[in-house]
């Protein structure tokens, strides 16, 4: 059996050829470089980042409980308040109905107590008047 095989190639390329230059750093010394002494540094300045977001959380709390604190205050002397202007209780509510009436009571009593005070006199008067015309009346016929 004959085998086929196809014919295959790839384009060719190049990859360009970079020319790194040469580094020549005679600055940097390293021999007294302490890695201990700069982790040290780096956690003692991590916990002073670290206590320093502690007190902003701390007053802000605090801020918010004044706060708090406040419009409870507030809110107690607007109780208190309306309170002094507003009936408490039904007993207070009750209380206020009885001395309306007793009020109103009092008022027709008065006005029924004067009523019978004017009918007597104009029937005093009336009848003064009644006799006083009819002696008059009387001895002319």
């Amino acid at each position: 059996m004959a085998t086929f095989t196809p014919k295959f190639s790839l384009p060719k390329f190049e990859l360009p050829k970079f020319d790194m230059p040469k580094f020549d750093v005679p600055g940097i010394d390293l021999t007294h470089f302490d890695v201990k002494k700069n982790i040290e540094t780096a956690r003692k300045n991590a916990e002073r980042v670290a206590n320093l977001t502690k007190d902003v959380a701390y007053v802000t709390v605090g801020s918010g409980v004044l706060a708090m604190q406040q419009v409870q205050v507030r809110r107690r002397e607007l109780t208190a308040a309306l309170q002094a202007r507003i009936p408490s209780n039904l007993n207070d509510v009750t209380a206020v109905g009885a001395a309306v009436t007793a009020k109103g009571a009092a008022l027709v009593n008065s006005a029924k107590d004067v009523a019978e005070k004017l009918a007597s006199n104009a029937t005093k008067t009336l009848t003064d008047t009644v006799v006083s015309v009819r002696s008059r009346v009387a001895p002319a016929a």
